[in-house]
């Protein structure tokens, strides 16, 4: 009882796991295992369909039809999922986060949100320029809704990789029964690496700066190094080591991501994704 009490709290008072975070917690949490790995420091990577929620910058170096869905039993208390679709230009996903009835005494509780993002990119040379529109929605213990939306630009060259995104630039306040509450306006920026010695044969490297002009700056980082279809992650997500691995059969591709924490149980997460 007492972690689901805690894990709750964090979620909806101050945001999900973070010094700066809002009430719209569940945009915090990833809708990639690929990027979980990696510490979440991917604003500067954006290479896949995770570009949709992460910078939609990214998207406009999409080349293919992305489908990929994540799922986790989030500190053993939790359950999320996300489902997100990306092809050339633009992307969609949704998020969806629910503790399930938790019994004290003759109280029973519930604590259940939903997210949904609708992302558009394209790129002019080496830069890319994109936003992505977030809607959320909490039902439980109040019915709330609000929205924002956020900015993002990209540079890519072969070795270097710069990304930046403004989290809540301009936002409608969540709506609660008696009051509202604003969405915290952030910065991330970020900073990637990325070495291809042979066809299928690679590293990258990613450090990332969030809420750099806020009172609560945090700092993530991730490495990945793959051989034709097999991966490997280790990475820092501001609150813990992270790790991942990933395989990847023709169009279809599983990753796995372990995410550490001194206060909570540890969690995994798994994504499923198919490209055609």
């Amino acid at each position: 009882m007492t972690i689901f009490v805690l894990v709750i709290s964090l979620l909806t008072v101050g945001g999900f796991a973070s010094g700066y975070g809002n009430v719209a917690g569940i945009f915090d949490l990833s809708t990639s295992a690929r990027a979980a790995g990696m510490g979440g420091a991917f604003v500067a990577l954006a290479d896949d369909a995770s570009a949709v929620f992460y910078n939609p910058a990214g998207l406009g170096w999409i080349n293919d039809i992305s489908l990929s869905s994540l799922v986790a039993r989030q500190f053993d208390a939790v359950n999320y999922a996300s489902l997100q679709f990306a092809l050339p230009y633009f992307g969609a996903a949704v998020l969806y986060l629910d503790s399930g009835l938790i019994e004290g005494g003759e109280d029973v509780f519930r604590y259940a949100s939903g997210g949904g993002v609708v992302s558009t990119g394209f790129n002019i040379g080496p830069v890319g320029i994109g936003g992505r529109f977030k809607v959320y929605r909490a039902t439980s213990p109040n019915d709330v809704t609000g929205w924002a939306f956020d900015p993002g630009i990209l540079v890519v060259t072969d070795l270097v990789r710069v990304g930046l995104l403004i989290e809540n630039a301009y936002s409608e306040p969540i709506l609660f029964p008696s009051h509202t509450e604003d969405w915290t306006p952030l910065m991330r920026i970020g900073i990637a690496l990325t070495l291809a010695p042979s066809d299928g044969v690679g590293v990258n490297a990613t450090v990332e700066g969030a809420g750099l002009f806020s009172g609560s700056p945090r700092l993530y980082a991730g490495f990945e190094t793959y051989v034709d279809g097999l991966a490997a992650r280790v990475g820092y997500d501001g609150d813990g080591v992270t790790f991942g691995l990933s395989v990847r059969f023709s169009s279809f591709q599983i990753d796995w991501a372990y995410i550490t924490r001194d206060a909570f149980p540890d969690t995994h997460r798994v994504s499923l994704s198919f490209s055609f």
